[in-house]
């Protein structure tokens, strides 16, 4: 009997306790009004709201979201009271919370297809494209979520931001949607736009790069210094970029009566140390290139390292030309030839394109190709074995 009545106790204590703790509460954001409304108020001292806000400007609550999604007929002079207001109280909008009572957020996701151990952010490709993004999406208010999704083997759900974190358009960089999730983006109607890829049916907005001629233009240049046993590193991913850059390859060479030796064709992934593993399986043939072409920057970064470790003279000895115009390869010696494509500026129209469509609620497919521009710089050298 004592046992019980000591619990209830105990409870009676603690309900009153949560009353005085309620009301001190409210006494407190009273005062917090009153401070705001008699300018004694400092800013930080307790998170401002919405009706805070429609307070101190002296409008509505709808007003107030009414300026803060830019939507509604808002006079101009409400419209900066309640933007001084805001500024006054520091008040940020819940985005989240306004994603639960509309159907997205103000937000862009980025899907990357790199694989587990290479970083979107430490690969310039990935960065200098995520850049341009960034940069339209400060302009227009809209906030990146940059998916930690990897390509598993499986493939890339790439839908996955859309429906569990609410991301009001997606930006797929580097890879296409498969069949099926292709057929779900257009039943739903999903903003979505590919970057550095393509969509061979043409019924997804794209963004890429004149990968074959890029890569024709490059090798063509080779032939013309002289040069005729050309070694080629390619990707074990055959996306469409890819797949067009050693197309370039392989009609250069035969539009100048070149055949092709299976022998200096190499296979590999992204990385330095399969390019490097790769130049000096080449090096070990009988009959050895005179210049490297690969798919990256990155792989020729590889070759660089593996030529060092060989004691091949880069040019002198072997001509090297790598594509995506990454800044490192100003910095090697000699500097690396590549092809220059404009990446940040891909990245901003991605971005302006998905925008635009989320505001009107209507997708049209484009499709936009960017030529690139090749830059000879240091690492080619002539030759007369042709």
């Amino acid at each position: 009997m004592l046992v019980e009545f000591s619990r209830l106790s105990r409870l009676i204590v603690l309900f009153f306790l949560l009353v005085f703790m309620l009301n001190e509460y409210r006494c407190l954001r009273k005062q917090m009004v009153h401070d705001i409304l008699t300018n004694n108020f400092t800013k930080g001292d307790i998170m401002a709201t919405q009706k805070d806000v429609a307070k101190l400007a002296n409008v509505s609550f709808i007003t107030v979201s009414r300026v803060i999604n830019n939507n509604g007929n808002v006079k101009e002079e409400t419209r900066k009271r309640v933007e001084a207001a805001i500024k006054e109280l520091n008040y940020y909008p819940n985005r989240m919370a306004q994603g639960l009572n509309q159907d997205h957020t103000n937000t862009l996701g980025i899907i990357t297809s790199i694989p587990d151990d290479i970083s979107a952010e430490a690969n310039s490709y990935y960065r200098r494209l995520i850049t341009g993004i960034e940069h339209r999406c400060l302009e227009q208010g809209y906030d990146v979520l940059l998916s930690t999704l990897r390509d598993s083997g499986a493939g890339l759900d790439v839908l996955k931001p859309y429906y569990e974190r609410k991301a009001a358009g997606l930006i797929l960089l580097g890879a296409h949607p498969s069949p099926q999730q292709k057929e779900l983006i257009q039943q739903e109607k999903i903003p979505f736009i590919i970057v550095g890829d393509q969509s061979g049916d043409r019924v997804l907005s794209f963004i890429d790069t004149d990968n074959f001629q890029g890569m024709y233009t490059a090798v063509k240049y080779l032939i013309d210094q002289g040069h005729c046993d050309i070694a080629y590193i390619k990707v074990d991913r055959w996306t469409r970029n890819a797949q067009d850059r050693f197309r370039g390859f392989l009609t250069a060479m035969d539009g100048a009566g070149l055949t092709v030796n299976d022998k200096l064709i190499g296979l590999g992934d992204f990385s330095r140390k399969e390019s490097g593993q790769i130049l000096k399986d080449l090096w070990a043939h009988e009959k050895r290139p005179t210049a490297v072409v690969c798919t990256t920057d990155l792989m020729a970064f590889g070759v660089y390292e593996a030529a060092r470790e060989l004691g091949i003279r880069v040019p002198e000895d072997l001509s090297v030309i790598g594509f995506d115009g990454h800044e490192i390869g100003n910095y090697l010696s000699p500097p690396l030839a590549t092809l220059v494509q404009p990446l940040e500026e891909m990245g901003y129209r991605a971005a302006e394109i998905l925008i635009e469509a989320i505001d009107e609620k209507k997708m049209e497919p484009q499709q936009i190709i960017y030529p690139v521009n090749f830059e000879a710089k240091g690492s080619i050298s002539k030759r007369s074995c042709c």
